[in-house]
């Protein structure tokens, strides 16, 4: 049998296998995305063990309706838009969704061993406690419309498909977000937006 190296494949055809019943390709699908999966559960609904559930959960209803599935380029929005409705329908007796945590990249990054490096990493993480804080005290929405386009880098339109939202909807919210952040964190807006990586401009 040929060796599949599932890593060289597009997003399309990666699905495509998945499509068509290849088990590594499920396999390589859910290790490659379930970190980040889970990391955006947690924003919406802080139990770990329900979360897991959900991801566990999406998997399996994915490979037992793959024959329905369409074609898609975008795994990531896909299975982020296809989470976010497992864990309302998982958790709706718990009600309106809340955001907790900090509002960025995982506290449990190596701390290099050269002394400068601990102070600039101390230094960036005190930025982002900072951050954190005002980006607290946003509305449930806006928490996500930002961890959405800056955190994980999606569009405008996937995360206002993903929210649920119109494209103007999505520019309005986003704009309050921004605007509190600039009148109310600084030079911290610049933290916000590294965080993003290669982020599409909005």
């Amino acid at each position: 049998m040929e060796e599949i190296w599932y890593t060289e494949l597009s997003d399309q055809e990666l699905w495509s296998r998945l499509i068509n019943g290849d088990e590594g390709a499920l396999a390589f699908i859910y290790n490659t995305w379930f970190p980040a999966l889970y990391k955006y559960g947690m924003k919406l609904h802080a139990d770990s063990s329900r979360i897991k559930d959900c991801i566990h959960d999406l998997f399996v209803a994915l490979w037992h309706g793959r024959a329905n599935l369409s074609v898609t380029d975008n795994i990531r929005f896909y299975l982020f838009a296809s989470l976010k409705r497992h864990i309302a329908k998982h958790i709706q007796k718990d009600g309106i969704f809340s955001l907790f945590g900090s509002f960025g990249p995982d506290n449990h990054s190596h701390m290099p061993s050269h002394e400068q490096k601990m102070i600039d990493q101390q230094s960036h993480d005190e930025r982002k406690r900072k951050l954190a804080k005002v980006i607290d005290k946003l509305p449930k929405r806006q928490k996500e419309i930002l961890y959405l386009r800056y955190y994980e880098g999606l569009s405008t339109e996937e995360t206002a498909e993903i929210m649920s939202l119109s494209i103007n909807s999505t520019y309005v919210l986003l704009s309050k977000a921004l605007n509190y952040l600039k009148n109310h964190s600084g030079e911290l807006m610049v933290l916000l937006i590294s965080w993003g990586g290669q982020h599409r401009s909005f």
